[in-house]
């Protein structure tokens, strides 16, 4: 199973764009990559550790014990107030082209609530109030043949491609001149969606490393202007697709369907097998801050895959709930 969590680029691009501090962490037999993150509130200085893309083996006895084990370590060495774990095993998999019957997103959302509470309960998981890690993620075949990806997606989807192509949208790989317009409205429609985009030395510093054939920017053009944008990353046969923006004053049009579509097309003339669009909400909770973006991506067709999630490991029950809170009262 392909795990961008703990892939050599998202290594990369934690200590070479972000220059977040990083630690390895040995459990379960494997060595994880993970951050160390700070946030001062008042007087506390809030410190955590961060490992996503954790796999847990079918052990529980092991699971238990080095959980615990870690849990004293950074107790110990560094004053954490708690260890928190992106876990990507699989829930169930499957694909969005295929009619779900309707009572398939109550009997989702049950079972996750049920793996909540069993996370808890044997290994004293809390399920973690700031997902950092997508609950689900999507990704999408694109050895398939045009057609066939175009077969998949649904009705709503096929009709805005068909719309973007009659009015003349373009496909383009953005050079180097291109570059500040994308920031600019990644910027202004990230902002409008109340969401943050990386600061503009972090997106300086990505084009560096994607201009190591590690990656590139598409656009999507109407008349010249850049209305959607995307951000790919390369890695193996894989594209990853993190960022990306679309202008709403085109939202009729469906710049970001046409996009991707493209981008497929792409991808399979250039020797990829798979473009992950990133990750998705879970389904069965309509109440997700990424319904909106979810629908998008489930309407392309491909594959999505329900992870188990985020979990907390608390170490500092006070300072883990002075955490919870101020985040809570925040957003």
């Amino acid at each position: 199973m392909y795990n961008f969590y703990q892939s050599a680029i998202r290594r990369d691009i934690q200590k070479e764009v972000y220059k977040n501090p990083h630690f390895v962490m040995h459990l379960f037999g494997t060595e994880y990559f993970g951050v160390i993150k700070e946030k001062k509130i008042g007087p506390w200085k809030l410190k955590r550790h961060q490992i996503l893309g954790v796999q847990l083996p079918d052990d529980e006895e092991l699971v238990k014990k080095e959980l615990e084990h870690a849990k004293k370590k950074l107790q110990a060495e560094s004053g954490d107030i708690f260890l928190q774990l992106g876990i990507v095993n699989e829930i169930v998999r499957f694909e969005n082209a295929h009619n779900i019957a309707p009572e398939f997103a109550h009997d989702m959302r049950a079972v996750r609530l049920e793996l909540r509470k069993n996370m808890e309960q044997k290994y004293q998981l809390k399920s973690s109030f700031r997902e950092n890690m997508p609950q689900a993620g999507i990704i999408y075949n694109v050895t398939k043949s045009d057609e066939d990806l175009f077969k998949d997606m649904n009705e709503s989807c096929r009709k805005r491609i068909k719309k973007a192509i009659v009015q003349g949208l373009e496909f383009r790989e953005l050079g180097q001149h291109q570059h500040e317009t994308f920031f600019a409205k990644w910027q202004e429609t990230a902002g409008k969606k109340g969401f943050n985009t990386i600061t503009k030395t972090q997106y300086q510093d990505l084009l560096k490393y994607l201009a190591e054939d590690k990656g590139m920017l598409i656009g999507a053009f109407l008349d010249g202007e850049m209305i959607a944008g995307t951000i790919c990353l390369f890695d193996g046969e894989f594209i990853i697709c993190p960022y990306g923006f679309y202008d709403r004053k085109f939202g009729n049009i469906g710049a970001q369907h046409f996009l991707k579509f493209k981008l497929f097309s792409w991808a399979r003339e250039h020797g990829f097998v798979y473009v992950d669009t990133g990750g998705g909400a879970p389904t069965g909770f309509p109440e997700h801050e990424l319904v909106g973006v979810t629908k998008f991506k489930e309407s392309l067709g491909g594959e999505k895959i329900e992870y188990y999630g985020n979990y907390d490991v608390v170490i500092n029950k006070f300072l883990y709930w002075v955490f919870k809170l101020w985040y809570t009262l925040r957003k």
